[in-house]
């Protein structure tokens, strides 16, 4: 992760197919990409150690280790938060 990059961690079934979490994937690039030079967009499967943390078994997404997104997010919602976690500190 470069440095000063806001982090979005995007949870996944990743053992699944592709097809259950494809739209959820496809949101969170149409918010992302619009930030292209300032996060740094991970994905990870919802049963690793970090989503044990979290507390969720579920997809989901995780801005700045502080904002919780489920699959069906407002992508209005998540820029807010991009933006928001973006001024709040970087």
């Amino acid at each position: 992760m470069k440095k000063n990059r806001l982090k979005v961690e995007v949870f996944l079934p990743l053992g699944s197919c592709a097809c259950s979490f494809g739209p959820l994937l496809e949101k969170v690039g149409r918010v992302t990409s619009k930030f292209k030079d300032s996060v740094d967009v991970q994905m990870k499967s919802n049963t690793s150690k970090e989503a044990c943390k979290y507390g969720f078994t579920g997809s989901c997404v995780i801005v700045d280790g502080a904002v919780r997104f489920s699959a069906d997010f407002d992508e209005k919602k998540l820029e807010e938060a991009i933006i928001q976690r973006s001024m709040n500190g970087r």
